[in-house]
């Protein structure tokens, strides 16, 4: 399936809204962030919106993030809304939303989770990364397993990869269905996890990184993915302003180094083949009205 255009300027101006209001919220209590992944290349590389790309992804430190969590719930009213697993019950990612919680979007991957998410933009915080090859992979293997367990104290069976059938699948789902059952019985919560998890991911010092950062919550697959990859604080945290359609967003100074460490040849287009968004199985858009726009082409 794929979005008609008149879905994808929606969702795309419904996510610029959402950028304004963290950016309101970040420079009335001078926090940094910054564009990240695909809305930094679609900055560079097109000046907006990659073509094919239907959301927006931002970054910032660690402890910018933690002061954005906490000042959050009273700068924010109306339709907006940040999910986060401190704030949002059932929400098992260490990342935040902000969303528009008058829409909905829902991916086929998430209809089991038991929150409501609206159109929305991805905030990741960054830690510093160990420049200690042994503890670096000590740290990012415990916060993969924390990160793990913090779905199975919500969830007793998450979603599968699609590839994974017979024994090994009924074994997974036993596994997971017990391990759930442990967690519940003694009364470990995602939320505690969490905790866990951020103690863990933050407790690195500028100076053992020697500047670098990551995100942490998918560091684990960093050979496999751009996920886990490190960038220097200072060339990603200084915000340097560039078009963004008919807007302008906060891209890292050193732009240059981030999509050639996260891409590298990032100029270059992704064969057709590679080129994928986040086409939700239910999408129901803000109605202009004050009530809810359910739009009936979204299967084509």
């Amino acid at each position: 399936m794929e979005y008609t255009q008149e879905q994808l300027k929606k969702i795309r101006e419904i996510e610029l809204g959402l950028y304004h209001e963290l950016a309101r919220i970040c420079d009335k209590y001078n926090l940094r962030f910054v564009t990240g992944f695909g809305t930094t290349l679609g900055a560079i590389r097109h000046n907006g919106f990659i073509p094919w790309d239907d959301d927006m992804d931002f970054l910032m430190p660690r402890k910018d993030f933690e002061k954005l969590i906490k000042v959050a719930p009273k700068e924010l009213s109306g339709p907006y809304k940040l999910l986060e697993p401190r704030l949002t019950d059932g929400y098992v990612m260490s990342f935040a939303k902000l969303e528009r919680d008058d829409s909905t979007f829902v991916e086929a991957v998430d209809k089991h989770f038991k929150y409501h998410c609206g159109i929305y933009i991805d905030i990741f915080p960054m830690d510093y990364w160990p420049q200690d090859v042994k503890k670096r992979d000590k740290v990012a293997f415990r916060c993969y397993v924390l990160l793990k367990l913090m779905v199975l104290a919500t969830y007793k069976r998450p979603k599968f990869p699609k590839g994974l059938k017979g024994a090994k699948k009924i074994f997974s789902i036993v596994g997971c269905a017990c391990i759930s059952g442990f967690l519940k019985l003694f009364r470990i919560t995602t939320r505690k996890l969490y905790k866990k998890y951020i103690r863990l991911a933050s407790s690195t010092s500028r100076e053992e990184a020697e500047g670098y950062v990551t995100d942490m919550c998918w560091c684990w697959i960093r050979k496999h993915h751009m996920f886990g990859l490190q960038y220097k604080d200072e060339g990603l945290f200084t915000q340097l302003y560039h078009d963004f359609e008919d807007d302008k967003v906060p891209v890292p100074k050193d732009y240059e180094g981030y999509l050639t460490t996260a891409y590298r040849d990032y100029m270059k287009l992704p064969p057709e083949g590679s080129r994928h968004c986040h086409m939700p199985e239910v999408l129901i858009f803000p109605d202009e009205n004050g009530g809810i726009e359910k739009d009936t082409n979204r299967n084509g």
